[in-house]
């Protein structure tokens, strides 16, 4: 499962960099702008919660939420510069929840830490 969180946490930053890119060649308004800065940097803190999924689950969980929430609170000053083209469209809004799926999926796959079983009887 840690293969996968580390694949879906990798295709979604590339989706989101690929996004912020094109909003930020469309350009337009400041707020198009300052969107797209912000989610080229959201995908790449995505790419690097990919690559941490098979090692450390927990911190690239961490890292794949962060960049799925900061790619959606921008979304509303992004999607407008790219919804004329539906290949970018489309694949912002997938890369965002490919980052929250691989978040999921790498939170999961953790290892618990369980306390030891005593031998000992309590009388």
């Amino acid at each position: 499962m840690r293969a996968a969180a580390t694949v879906l946490g990798a295709l979604g930053g590339v989706s989101c960099l690929v996004g912020g890119t094109a909003a930020l060649i469309v350009g337009g308004a400041d707020i198009v702008v300052i969107g797209g800065w912000i989610t080229v940097a959201a995908g790449v803190v995505g790419i690097v919660g990919g690559v941490l999924g098979r090692a450390r689950p927990v911190p690239a969980a961490l890292l794949m939420a962060l960049a799925a929430v900061t790619a959606a609170l921008v979304a509303p000053g992004v999607i407008p510069a790219i919804a004329d083209q539906a290949l970018l469209f489309i694949a912002y809004l997938t890369g965002g929840a490919l980052l929250l799926v691989g978040a999921i999926m790498a939170f999961v796959s953790r290892k618990r830490l369980t306390r030891p079983q005593s031998t000992e009887s309590i009388e």
